[in-house]
């Protein structure tokens, strides 16, 4: 594997954190939209889980790690792909209650 190049994509893992929120709070949303029957509600639980979440590890990360470190950027990341999840969500639960 030493002479396959290495792709040195900038901030690729912020691209990880996009994706991996995104499809948590995807997830998060199917499971609760059952449980949780005003809309509203249901998007900011949602979306406070998957937010809370991410800056939880990103704590844990800093305090109970010696070789990880919390990174603002990763938090942020996560908030944005929780928040494309849930524009995703909103789209697909207007055509489902068409």
């Amino acid at each position: 594997m030493s002479t396959v190049p290495a792709a040195n994509v900038e901030n690729i893992d912020k691209f990880a954190h996009l994706a991996f929120y995104g499809i948590f709070s995807i997830l998060w949303f199917l499971y609760l939209r059952n449980k949780i029957e005003n809309t509203k509600k249901l998007f900011l639980v949602v979306f406070l889980l998957s937010v809370s979440f991410g800056i939880f590890i990103e704590f844990c990360q800093s305090t109970f790690t010696e070789n990880r470190q919390a990174d603002i950027n990763d938090a942020i990341a996560n908030t944005i792909g929780a928040t494309i999840g849930l524009i995703i969500m909103s789209f697909f639960n207007r055509r489902v209650k068409k």
